[in-house]
């Protein structure tokens, strides 16, 4: 038999919600404890997870928009403090926490930010001293990105035009704290990389809270710091305040003003430096020349030693002795065969048949043979007498020998 009183489930599940909506005690509830189970529906936004201690367990729900409020992103084994209500999810038949507010256990939501969203990007690079470009030495133009009432830019004013006054600044001014910060230094830089006027770029801010600081560690514009073609240099709060801006950029200084610092060389040492080069590039230039001059002396003592003027005129004095000595030679040579020419002319003078014949020994001849004893001949012969102005033929009529 059907009991005409019972109800049905979605009669109960939205009784039950109805007393759990009425409790005042539960409209607005703090809990602690640890994420599980956490799933982000990217279609709408909303969060679903189990938050949980060391006994017992219950679900819970941040809508989309609560979710875009958070600082941080939830992960689970986050032991987190939330801030909500409990309801009933009537469908289900199942109560859980409407979390409204989230904030993490022990440090702060933008802490966890911090950190989650550097090691995020550490992991895809950003930060690796690979990627860093060096900064220029003499930079021509820096562009300022700061604001322009600010005490920053004037302390980097003041920096640059003391230490390096031949550079030029070009002030960007954009908004350092708020919701606009990330937006207008992104800008900012996308438009000094566009137009390519400025060398190397300070971006810029005093102190403050972490809140002051949070727009330079928009996940954008980290990025643009990391993809400008132009150097960055980050001076942003203090000495101990760190920015992700600040792993990303090219250099990282403390201050404003020791970004303007590291930004430009010292005038007053570049002209010490000028000076001790000039000192050393003339003092070498002085060893080089003295050097030189060392060199061309020894080559010119070098030189005249084999100089071909000085040994040719050597070598015509050795040729004019050689000649003189010749000359006086051939003059012995002549000279004695003069004297001996002399002697045998002489002697031949002596012995010239003709000069006996003019002294009257007349030659004698018979058939072109000489005569020279009456025994070589007979009577009737015929002989010839060579005289000196012609010859005589002659007949043999008598032959009288020579008493002994």
């Amino acid at each position: 038999m059907i009991n005409q009183s019972a109800l049905t489930v979605t009669q109960l599940n939205t009784y039950i919600k109805m007393l759990v909506d009425s409790d005042a005690l539960l409209r607005k509830v703090f809990v602690v404890g640890e994420i599980s189970n956490f799933v982000n529906h990217f279609k709408t936004g909303h969060c679903y997870f189990t938050i949980k201690d060391e006994a017992s367990a219950i679900k819970a729900v941040m809508f989309a928009g609560n979710a875009r409020t958070l600082k941080f992103r939830p992960e689970n084994g986050m032991r987190v403090y939330i801030t909500g209500r409990i309801s009933v999810f009537e469908r289900d038949g199942v109560y859980q926490i409407y979390a409204e507010k989230m904030e993490p256990e022990g440090a702060g939501s933008l802490m966890i930010a911090f950190e989650q969203l550097k090691k995020k990007l550490s992991a895809e690079g950003l930060f690796d001293d690979e990627v860093k470009k060096p900064l220029p030495q003499f930079p021509g133009k820096i562009a300022v990105l700061t604001s322009a009432v600010g005490a920053a830019y004037q302390d980097i004013l003041n920096v640059i035009t003391r230490r390096y006054p031949l550079a030029e600044i070009i002030l960007c001014p954009v908004a350092v704290q708020g919701i606009n910060c990330a937006r207008e230094n992104i800008d900012a830089l996308n438009k000094v990389n566009k137009l390519r006027c400025a060398d190397v770029i300070i971006m810029a801010r005093g102190g403050g809270s972490i809140e002051d600081l949070w727009g330079y560690n928009d996940e954008q514009l980290v990025r643009a710091v990391a993809q400008s073609d132009i150097p960055v240099i980050t001076g942003v709060g203090h000495e101990t305040d760190f920015t992700l801006c600040d792993f990303a950029a090219d250099m990282r200084a403390p201050t404003p003003s020791a970004a303007a610092e590291i930004c430009v060389p010292d005038i007053y040492e570049l002209y010490q430096l000028n000076d001790s080069l000039y000192f050393r590039l003339n003092n070498a230039i002085n060893i080089y020349l003295n050097d030189k001059y060392s060199t061309l002396s020894i080559n010119g003592q070098k030189l005249r030693v084999y100089d071909p003027g000085r040994i040719l005129e050597t070598r015509n004095a050795n040729l004019s002795l050689i000649k003189s000595r010749i000359d006086n030679s051939v003059r012995a040579i002549l000279d004695t065969n003069t004297k001996k020419l002399d002697i045998l002319s002489h002697k031949l003078e002596l012995l010239n048949p003709m000069m006996l014949i003019s002294k009257g020994y007349i030659p004698v001849t018979r058939d072109k043979q000489r005569v020279v004893s009456a025994g070589m001949l007979s009577v009737n012969d015929d002989i010839t007498l060579a005289f000196s102005d012609g010859d005589v033929r002659c007949v043999i009529t008598d032959i009288i020998p020579k008493e002994q």
